[in-house]
């Protein structure tokens, strides 16, 4: 599975199709029913792809700073995946529950997408509806992936730092929401 994603990540030619293969993937390797890609920008993530969300969700992690107990915010502090089983019962994410009640998950995975080198690009997530954890075999797949996919996305960058595209890219979310 794991060559099939990479190959499908490969043949995107653009940082941007980059991004959206990557969520794609990711959310397909889970079964999850929500994701979302954000990139750092100093010292904030922005999300920059989503699948899913409605408006108000998306305008609530907006920009997600190391010091946040959300998992994405865990992750990015941690350099290394978090997953909230339930988020009704993590005591971290008590200030995201009836965010996460309104857009309809319970559960939500963070993986940092770091280069070999281990540069930070961003975080993808994962969010599912009911309590749920993905399978270790999911996570290590996950894990090689976001190495695979941060070392590509780097590569297309070209002249451009990661916080303007990630800047550019999230402007252009929110302009269509």
């Amino acid at each position: 599975m794991l060559d099939q994603m990479r190959k499908r990540l490969e043949a995107q030619g653009s940082f941007e199709d980059a991004v959206a293969t990557v969520l794609n993937d990711v959310i397909a390797l889970h079964g999850a029913e929500y994701g979302d890609v954000q990139l750092a920008a100093g010292d904030c993530l922005l999300i920059v792809a989503q699948h899913g969300f409605a408006p108000r969700f998306l305008h609530a992690f907006r920009h997600v700073k190391m010091s946040t107990g959300c998992a994405c915010g865990r992750a990015l502090l941690r350099g290394k995946p978090v997953v909230v089983r339930n988020v009704e019962t993590d005591p971290g994410f008590a200030p995201y529950r009836s965010t996460a009640r309104e857009a309809g998950f319970q559960s939500v995975q963070s993986t940092p997408l770091c280069t070999r080198e281990g540069r930070l690009l961003g975080i993808v997530s994962t969010h599912f509806a009911n309590i749920h954890e993905p399978t270790p075999i999911e996570m290590s797949t996950l894990v090689s992936y976001a190495q695979l996919a941060a070392d590509y996305l780097h590569s297309l960058l070209g002249g451009t730092t990661l916080a303007a595209r990630a800047e550019a890219m999230s402007g252009a979310l929110y302009a269509r929401l």
